[in-house]
């Protein structure tokens, strides 16, 4: 995520200025403030721009313990969004460091 620097994490990352968007850093409610979650240190975590949009919006959205543990099982399998790894930048086709993105 970025919070100041976009270009840093654009050309970091090898992304679009348009995907470079999702990954602003914004203050993610763990109960969204409609249902009633309060502006308290307790109910505010750091979520990427993506992520704060779209979890509430899900027809059955995840409440915050069930969110977390999905978001470290996608990670550990390494299909947390779009962005390549740093490992991946620069690395050769075939090169064993190279990571792929994965699709569902």
């Amino acid at each position: 995520m970025w919070e100041s620097n976009p270009e840093a994490f654009k050309t970091r990352y090898s992304l679009s200025s348009r995907a470079v968007r999702h990954f602003r850093c914004t203050a993610e409610h763990l109960t969204a403030r409609c249902d009633g979650g309060r502006d308290i240190e307790e109910n505010i975590v750091a979520a990427c721009h993506y992520c704060n949009r779209t979890r509430h919006r899900r027809k059955r959205p995840k409440d915050a313990a069930s969110f977390a543990s999905f978001v470290r099982s996608t990670i550990d399998r390494g299909r947390w969004h779009l962005a390549p790894s740093p490992v991946s930048i620069g690395a050769e086709p075939g090169d064993p460091a190279r990571k792929t993105r994965q699709t569902k």
